[in-house]
């Protein structure tokens, strides 16, 4: 090679501003993905994370579940993680059969409460069943101690808190079970539970009504003539 030939040799083989530009922007684009990675990494592992706790009405069984998803728009991102969470009263329900769970596994489970990020725990109510069923004083499980102690009333007692489980209506329960709390006779707790039954049932039909949500007042009832029916059936027959 001749060296008049080199001047446009020279520039054959250097690199050209559109290359360099290009080079740069690789470099650029790779450090704005890892950056724009660890944020998000960050924004999920801090706001991504939820947790919450829902509950068999019909197994009264509870669990706890975990996930991360993407915050603002919900989009689950790991499987869910999933840990018992049963309180020792409401296995003792079962043990003692003062509950009937079916034999085939839960199918329908209600949310008890549910927390997203940092924010704070809302919760469902189901809640109002979870937190007496893990009720303590200084000597123990309220709830547990207490059907030890009255075996006949819990017979009663529970079953009716199971349905309204399974009928959602966990809002009555507080009130239920503070009426029946010093009851110690079988008669009187029926009686009570009925009375205190019908009334609420009343109130929320009427409510339905008002509200304009005639489907949920003609389900209520149905449900409370139901259980007329099934109270009338448990009533001892006249000599």
């Amino acid at each position: 090679m001749s060296f008049r030939h080199l001047p446009e040799y020279c520039r054959l083989n250097t690199p050209s501003p559109s290359r360099r530009i290009s080079g740069s922007q690789i470099w650029i684009t790779l450090v704005s993905a890892i950056v724009f990675g660890v944020v998000l990494w960050g924004i999920v592992r801090t706001m991504g994370y939820v947790e919450g706790e829902e509950f068999s009405p019909t197994h009264f069984r509870s669990r706890r579940f975990s996930f991360y998803e993407i915050p603002i728009i919900h989009w689950q991102i790991t499987p869910i993680k999933r840990t018992r969470s049963t309180p020792a009263t409401a296995r003792l329900l079962s043990q003692k059969k003062w509950i009937s769970p079916p034999s085939t596994p839960p199918s329908v489970w209600h949310l008890v409460s549910l927390r997203r990020g940092a924010g704070e725990r809302f919760d469902d109510d189901a809640a109002l069943l979870l937190s007496q069923l893990r009720l303590r004083r200084t000597s123990g499980l309220f709830w547990s101690q207490w059907s030890q102690k009255h075996p006949q009333l819990a017979r009663v007692l529970w079953p009716t808190i199971a349905t309204l489980a399974q009928r959602e209506l966990y809002i009555l329960m507080p009130r239920l079970l503070e009426l029946v709390r010093p009851i110690d006779d079988v008669d009187a707790l029926r009686a009570t539970q009925d009375h205190y039954l019908r009334q609420e049932y009343a109130s929320l039909i009427d409510d339905m009504r008002a509200a304009g949500r005639d489907d949920l007042a003609d389900a209520l009832m149905a449900e409370a003539a139901q259980d007329r029916r099934q109270t009338a059936t448990n009533l001892p027959s006249e000599p």
